[in-house]
């Protein structure tokens, strides 16, 4: 009984313990990107298993608790801000377990089985993955799942009466009366249609419940630790909660949640997401109750629909995720977590090993930055990456050498592709794709391209890296997707028929753009999408990428399209014809400028300008010279006078003098600008041709009219005219 409590108790090695759980880490990796019997799978399978036969040499098993995005085992809790231990938690977590336990006699097999459940895509979780477990003989792998059953509160808070309730309004009462700990209800509540809390709370909140109460409500939208977190998604659910209380509540809510002072810089970079509409919506909730806008509020409302009418972009924002962690975990484990004595350890044990862990703190000096530039992370990674390639192409390395330094390129692939590093990503594919085709191990090189850079798991995190990190690094990532461009043609075109972000669409369609003609046949095919701004994108594709031998076969879909029923298909499809044909786009042309469909009507004179189309100048003025007594149409003929402008034909100078000299009998303000329209852009035309039109206008009443006319008279008009 004593050697199995001095078992229990024996503290295992912190450093040995570390390097397990990152071998855990990366053959679950492994086993999600290769088969089990590929050479590099093997390699990290058999690493984290000698790790784990030397910690049964110190106990019979090892319990791995997991907590969100934490490990924790007997009294330690591994480093939270070690982002493998972090990403082996969540891997974890996300299939529903709340502890794991290792046993003395597990054997290669078992371990390769786990790691194929937890990485299998859309594979099974919780009570599945358990079942999953016992079918393929995991017998030395204990799975503790997270129980839904035993969800629980500190004693006291569940609302009377209530036993039959729905289990999401335990956690807000427990949230109202105090009775949660730090952060405990954010996950669930947030996942909860925010119109049904705001009625849950409608019910449960009076006249005389204490401020506290409020802000924990507040807190769990909006603040963390004290500090405002106004992302636009818990920002938006956060409008909606207002929106639904009861006018009082509403108030109480408005004056409580912004009272806090604001950060300058922080916060303009955690609104930066909204919209001027979102801005809008926040200052008409405020009108709407009648409430003065805190200041403090204002101040940063002010800078941020400042920077964005300057056009400043606030540069490496990352996108805030809630991750949700809403579950209790098993009484037995927590009582397990929670142990905290080891009689028979010395204090001065621990903290040595507290410090080895720690390790050595340097006082800060002069040359401490530059020692981080040249010593950080992203430095000390290339050079390894570049070292390992060199290595590839030596003469010394045996096949076993070869295959640990594909094995450890495949894990500093992967961290480059997480941080968005495209760059050298795109050397790594380059340096092994060259020794696949003339160095001394072809098949294994070949086989790393096969098994990893064109595996569908690493192009479906290629397309969401390109769409969360491409913005930041254009040119690496354009070229890291054009090596790629036979795997990437499609799952980027899905992802931009789903994409809701216009700059990340935007940059998206400039990818594509630059896969030239590989683009067109399959961009052809998707113009029978039933998706309107599908078929839109696949005609600005055709125009960025068509032309040489795929003209002819664009043309026909383009003119087609041309006269689609949606106006902005139309629209595409007309700017794709003037871009591809000059000859047969005018006649598209003339039957939109005289179409009753105002929009296509305006769509098709801003193009005539832009492409400058003489065929179609009889067209504009017949809509410019168009009768128009009262005025009514004045702003919109602005935009004709603009398009002659920039086409330049002088048949438009006397229209143009007969609109100058007529009259209108309202509107007259939003006539006179027609008419100093004219005067700005008369020096787009021939010179000889504006001087009888310059001589009416020297002596208009309008101010900038006459001075445009006598400045051109005096300086721009040629001497003959003057003598004459």
């Amino acid at each position: 009984m004593e050697e199995e409590k001095k078992q229990k108790k024996l503290p295992i090695d912190a450093r040995l313990l570390s390097e397990a759980v990152i071998e855990l880490n990366i053959s679950r990796r492994s086993i999600g990107l290769y088969p089990p019997d590929h050479p590099i799978a093997k390699e990290s399978i058999n690493r984290a298993f000698d790790l784990l036969k030397n910690l049964f040499e110190i106990r019979s098993s090892i319990t791995l608790g997991i907590a969100k995005n934490t490990l924790v085992i007997d009294e330690y809790t591994l480093d939270k801000k070690n982002p493998v231990f972090s990403e082996f938690a969540l891997s974890l977590h996300d299939k529903g377990l709340a502890a794991i336990t290792f046993y003395n006699g597990l054997e290669v097999e078992e371990l390769v089985s786990l790691h194929e459940l937890i990485t299998m895509r859309e594979g099974p979780i919780g009570k599945a993955l358990l079942e999953n477990a016992e079918k393929r003989g995991i017998r030395h792998i204990q799975i503790g799942l997270i129980d839904f059953s035993k969800f629980d509160f500190m004693q006291g808070a569940f609302k009377p009466g209530a036993l039959e309730s729905k289990l999401w309004e335990d956690y807000v009462y427990g949230l109202l009366k105090g009775k949660l700990a730090e952060n405990e209800a954010e996950g669930i509540i947030l996942t909860i249609p925010p119109e049904q809390i705001a009625v849950f709370i409608n019910s449960h909140i009076s006249e005389d419940t204490p401020d506290e109460t409020y802000d924990r409500v507040i807190s769990t939208y909006l603040r963390r630790k004290g500090h405002l977190r106004l992302n636009k998604e818990t920002f938006d659910r956060f409008l909606s909660f207002i929106y639904n209380l009861s006018p009082e509540l509403k108030s109480q809510f408005l004056k409580r949640a912004f009272r806090s002072s604001l950060s300058e810089t922080a916060e303009i970079e955690a609104l930066a997401e909204m919209t001027e509409k979102d801005i809008q919506r926040v200052l008409e909730v405020f009108n709407k109750e009648s409430l003065e806008i805190p200041e403090s509020l204002m101040n940063v409302l002010t800078k941020l629909t400042t920077a964005k009418s300057e056009g400043k972009f606030l540069s490496d924002l990352g996108r805030g995720k809630t991750i949700v962690d809403d579950i209790e975990i098993d009484g037995n484990i927590a009582e397990l977590l929670q142990e905290r004595s080891y009689l028979f350890v010395s204090e001065q044990y621990k903290r040595d090993l507290e410090m080895m862990l720690r390790g050595f703190e340097a006082e800060e000096g002069p040359l401490s930055e530059t020692f981080r530039q040249e010593c950080g992370e992203k430095v000390i990674d290339l050079n390894i990456s570049e070292t390992m390639l060199e290595l590839l192409e030596s003469d010394s390395i045996n096949n076993t050498d070869c295959l640990n330094l594909l094995t450890k390129l495949s894990e500093l692939a992967n961290a480059f592709l997480e941080t968005g590093r495209f760059q050298e990503l795109c050397d790594i594919y380059n340096a092994i794709y060259s020794h696949s085709l003339s160095g001394r191990f072809k098949v294994e090189a070949s086989s790393m391209l096969d098994y990893f850079y064109r595996s569908d798991q690493f192009i479906s995190r290629l397309v969401e890296a390109l769409k969360f990190w491409g913005r930041y690094d254009r040119e690496g990532a354009v070229r890291l997707a054009r090596v790629l461009k036979q795997y990437l043609l499609s799952p980027l075109l899905d992802a931009l028929s789903t994409e809701s972000d216009p700059s990340v669409r935007k940059f998206l369609l400039y990818v594509l753009s630059t896969f030239g003609s590989d683009v067109i046949p399959e961009a052809v095919r998707r113009l029978n999408d039933e998706r309107w701004y599908v078929v839109r994108n696949m005609i600005y594709l055709l125009r960025e990428c068509g032309g040489g031998k795929y003209l002819k076969q664009c043309l026909n879909h383009i003119k087609r399209l041309a006269k689609y029923k949606n106006n902005k298909i139309c629209i595409e499809a007309l700017k794709t014809l003037l871009e591809f044909d000059a000859r047969i786009a005018p006649s598209y042309l003339k039957h939109y400028l005289r179409s009753k469909n105002f929009e296509l009507r305006q769509q098709a004179v801003l193009l005539a300008g832009a492409y400058k189309v003489k065929d179609v100048v009889p067209y504009l003025i017949e809509l410019l010279v168009k009768k128009d007594m009262f005025g009514t149409e004045s702003r919109y003929k602005v935009s004709i006078v603009k398009a002659l402008a920039e086409i330049g034909d002088p048949r438009a100078i006397d229209p143009l003098k007969k609109v100058y000299n007529s009259k209108a009998l309202f509107y007259r303000g939003i006539f006179d600008e027609l008419k100093v329209e004219i005067f700005r852009t008369i020096q787009s035309y021939p010179r000889e041709a504006i001087r009888p039109l310059l001589e009416l206008g020297a002596n208009s009443r309008n101010k900038e009219i006459r001075s445009i006319s006598e400045n051109l008279l005096r300086d721009n008009i040629p001497m003959e005219y003057n003598e004459a």
